[in-house]
């Protein structure tokens, strides 16, 4: 049940975001019709609301920098604004569960849930009460019509047939077409979806004239040829999906009376020059004889909406051919507008994929939780934070291994002079191996901090003299770094340089935020921290930062949406050190997954995603240490094969700064096209095409 109300919320919210850009293009829409009202061509105002049928039929539409919908948040795009909503409402006890303010990992919040996160969690299955009534509300009455119409005999007047004929010739009409004639129809009106029937309320034939019955004819066949059936049911299932939306509403009772007022211009079109006054007083008669009959998706009648007869007639008196620049002109913005919104907005993509995670094994895995793995220049020692210790439940551990793709060895605790009855958590090692950084806080653990701190969770720091010597005891990185509030998760840049870290401490951005301090040298005391700000961080809780070797990825653990789990691992990119960091992309499965991923890290050679996983199936108990390979995309043209096509794209773009071909080293390139990329490219394309030894 839980699970079907997850996909319940998950379908609603992203309604929900399709509804919201459908919005925005009716508001669009309308205002370009007022604009251009006399400018643009009456056929041309029902189509610009083919624009709104496909934004709202079509699930994926590709992305574009051109796109409305880049103004709109980036949450908000996601699709998951009820889930947004109710996890910003219990943001605080989820960086609770972060940072330590209960007293088991386990334990989360039992505060009850606000009225409002009730009412919010609660409006899908509003939402679909109200869509299974609406739509078993018109396909009862479509059936009750289907079996009115089932039971009439069809008209075998020759003479009326033979008109409905020519006027189909006229037309340029070839569907077979059955006319009946019903005292249970009340206006004329073009009947069906497979097999279409022209339909006649009792006493027409007797009323109106030939010349009258012609114009009704010439009328539902341009409802016929513009195919009006189709987007009549098409309309109302998104009627029915978006019924909750006032403005949809609004929207598709606009769509019907412009539909009616192509429908005239097409037939009017077909006629001779003095017969659009004659069609219209036949409108003006039917009015007068006959009453608007309901609406149905089944059905498009010539009085479909009787509100806006007087400005049919208007119409028609005053209608003139279009001319070809006016055409031309319609034509070009109705291209210029589907660019603007049957796109969606532009998101950062990796130049790189993932590949399946796998388990780091028993020698480094325990029943106890391992997290916040972080490894060594050389990459033989795997350093990671371990309930398993001297108390506080969160000591450091290192594991060795003698090759960078051997075995890791069983790991060891790291001893009393770097642990202690605190919890230390999250170590990274400087490059030189000398110099480790660490934090004295836990995720869900209340533990007293190690003396000597500046107030909640601290960064701190022990250096050695050589790579096999013993860990001096640890200092505090003092007061300009730490603050009273959380300070944790440090990160080390490969030249030592900058130290990323995250905090809650005030002027954040929301929950926690992710900072850097710098210093000129290796030697140098460090700097004030700096708030990375926009985009990397967000409203929500950003924090876990690890950053790649050469200092160009940033991979991070946030709350932000979409997310699949408690918390997912995110990445930023930037092409050098100098650059701002561009917009964080989602890691996507099969890295982030239903349950909680975090503390993510690179490794020093950028082949590899190290991170923590909560409970994930093939783990060894509660947090467990994953990797994943990192996989440059090498074929270029996206055709599925790695061949001589992509090798002339890269050879095209040698010497150039192209993103696309730049590669090597692993796995965001160098800035330039060349040797190192040819050389990544030709392993992968010995791998693809090596032929198989039997």
């Amino acid at each position: 049940m839980e699970a079907l109300n997850i996909q319940l919320l998950r379908i609603f919210d992203w309604l929900l975001w399709t509804t919201i850009q459908g919005s925005v293009l009716v508001v669009l829409i309308v205002l370009l019709q007022v604009i251009f009202r006399r400018r643009l061509p009456v056929r041309w105002h029902y189509l610009l609301w083919v624009l709104l049928l496909i934004r709202l039929a079509v699930p994926w539409l590709p992305e574009s920098k051109m796109s409305i919908f880049n103004l709109v948040p980036r949450s908000v795009q996601q699709g998951r604004i009820i889930e947004s909503f109710s996890q910003s409402r219990r943001a605080d006890s989820m960086d609770s569960y972060m940072y330590g303010r209960f007293a088991s990992a386990t334990q989360k919040t039992d505060e009850p849930e606000t009225a409002s996160v009730r009412f919010m969690l609660a409006l899908p299955v509003l939402w679909l009460v109200g869509t299974v009534m609406i739509a078993g509300y018109i396909f009862f009455r479509s059936i009750r019509l289907w079996r009115i119409v089932k039971r009439e005999r069809p008209v075998t007047d020759s003479e009326i047939l033979d008109r409905l004929e020519d006027c189909k010739m006229q037309m340029g009409v070839q569907t077979i077409l059955g006319v009946v004639v019903s005292d249970r129809i009340k206006s004329p009106a073009l009947f069906g979806f497979v097999r279409p029937r022209l339909l006649l309320p009792q006493g027409m034939f007797e009323t109106f004239s030939h010349e009258e019955l012609r114009y009704v004819f010439i009328h539902e066949l341009a409802h016929l040829k513009q195919r009006d059936i189709y987007f009549g049911w098409l309309i109302a299932l998104l009627h029915i999906l978006h019924w909750f939306n006032p403005l949809m509403w609004f929207a598709f009772g606009r769509i019907r009376a412009d539909r009616e007022m192509a429908c005239d211009t097409l037939a009017i079109s077909m006629m001779g020059p003095d017969e659009p006054s004659k069609y219209g007083r036949t409108i003006v008669s039917l009015l007068e004889s006959f009453s608007q009959a309901c609406y149905l998706p089944s059905v498009a009648g010539i009085l479909e909406d009787t509100c806006q007869m007087e400005r049919r007639i208007k119409m028609i008196a005053d209608y003139k051919k279009t001319s070809h620049t006016r055409w031309a002109g319609a034509l070009l913005l109705l291209a210029v507008l589907a660019c603007v919104v049957l796109t969606n907005a532009y998101v950062a993509k990796a130049d790189f994929t993932f590949g399946t995670p796998t388990n780091l094994g028993p020698n480094i895995n325990t029943s106890a939780g391992e997290v916040a793995p972080n490894m060594s220049a050389d990459g033989l020692s795997l350093y990671f934070t371990s309930e398993n210790g001297y108390g506080g439940r969160g000591d450091i551990w290192v594991a060795h291994r003698t090759t960078t793709d051997g075995e890791w060895g069983s790991a060891s605790n790291l001893g009393p002079v770097v642990n202690s009855s605190a919890c230390e958590a999250s170590p990274c090692i400087s490059a030189d191996g000398l110099t480790l950084f660490f934090c004295d806080g836990h995720w869900g653990v209340a533990v007293p901090q190690r003396p000597g701190g500046y107030g909640d969770v601290d960064l701190w720091c022990t250096t050695r003299l050589t790579q096999d010597g013993e860990w001096n005891p640890p200092v505090n990185l003092g007061p300009l770094v730490n603050s009273p509030y959380w300070d944790g998760h440090p990160a080390i840049s490969g030249d030592g340089l900058s130290l990323y870290f995250d905090s809650d401490r005030p002027g954040g951005h929301g929950g926690a935020d992710i900072y850097v301090v710098t210093r000129a040298s290796v030697h140098d005391e460090w700097g004030s921290p700096v708030n990375l700000g926009p985009p990397v961080n967000s409203s929500y809780s950003d924090n876990g930062p690890g950053i790649s070797g050469d200092g160009r990825i940033l991979v991070f653990t946030s709350l932000r949406p979409p997310v699949l789990g408690l918390f997912d691992i995110w990445m930023a990119e930037r092409r050098t050190q100098h650059d701002p960091w561009e917009t964080p992309i989602h890691l996507d499965p099969p890295i982030s997954s239903s349950d909680m991923e975090g503390w993510p890290r690179i490794s020093p050679d950028n082949s590899t995603l190290y991170f923590s996983a909560l409970r994930r199936s093939g783990g060894f108990g509660y947090f467990d240490l994953w990797q994943a390979p990192i996989i440059p995309i090498v074929d270029f043209n996206d055709d599925g094969n790695i061949d001589t096509d992509d090798l002339v794209i890269l050879v095209n773009c040698w010497g150039t700064n192209e993103r696309l071909c730049d590669i090597g080293p692993t796995p965001l390139g160098d800035g330039i096209v060349d040797m190192e990329d040819l050389k990544v490219f030709m392993s992968y394309w010995e791998q693809e095409n090596m032929p198989e030894v039997p």
